[in-house]
């Protein structure tokens, strides 16, 4: 006699941190996972052009599966890579970061769900990315930014980023996260 096991159709609980967004909402933030592919995508299509302008400093239509799958298969020596999910393990929010060769500091980049933005997700995913750049002894955690993009320039600022012009770069600005001394402020929801 075979043992009989009940399916279980619904969705499996998201894994990873639970966090309260700033309208209420319980949602998790995890690493990316190599099956993430579909839902990176998914989430992609969602970003404004003008989103996507900012992420990737070009324009682009769609998240090839080729750029999915780079994305969602990480290397964790070099790169480590969070997501926000919904209780269905939809994905909201992306963030990552890359230690550079020189092995003490790392450029981060996040975008997050248009339908979700200034709720906390951005904060709960630089919490994240800080904590496992303090968790390889990084110094330095930095980011580039387009100059006309005051929504993250804003959010990074109140996060506690210094920020700086590249120079030769007119329409670039770097925020820099000085890990020693970062402390989360009160009063930055995302």
């Amino acid at each position: 006699m075979t043992a009989h096991r009940p399916t279980d159709r619904t969705p499996a609980r998201p894994r990873g941190r639970a966090f309260t967004t700033t309208d209420g909402r319980v949602l998790r933030v995890r690493p990316v996972r190599a099956d993430d592919v579909e839902a990176l995508k998914r989430g992609f299509a969602r970003l404004t052009p003008e989103q996507v302008r900012q992420r990737t400093f070009h324009r682009m239509n769609e998240l090839s599966d080729e750029a999915a799958h780079r994305l969602a298969d990480i290397d964790p020596a070099t790169t480590a890579a969070y997501v926000v999910v919904d209780e269905a393990g939809e994905l909201h929010g992306e963030a990552r970061m890359h230690v550079l060769p020189e092995g003490d500091s790392a450029e981060f980049a996040l975008v997050v769900d248009p339908e979700m933005v200034g709720i906390g997700l951005g904060r709960a995913l630089m919490r994240r990315l800080i904590e496992e750049a303090r968790r390889r002894g990084l110094r330095e955690l930095w980011g580039t930014v387009l100059a006309d993009n005051a929504l993250m320039l804003d959010f990074a600022h109140r996060l506690g980023a210094s920020r700086e012009r590249v120079p030769g770069e007119a329409d670039v600005v770097r925020v820099r996260f000085d890990l020693a001394r970062w402390r989360l402020p009160r009063s930055a929801p995302a």
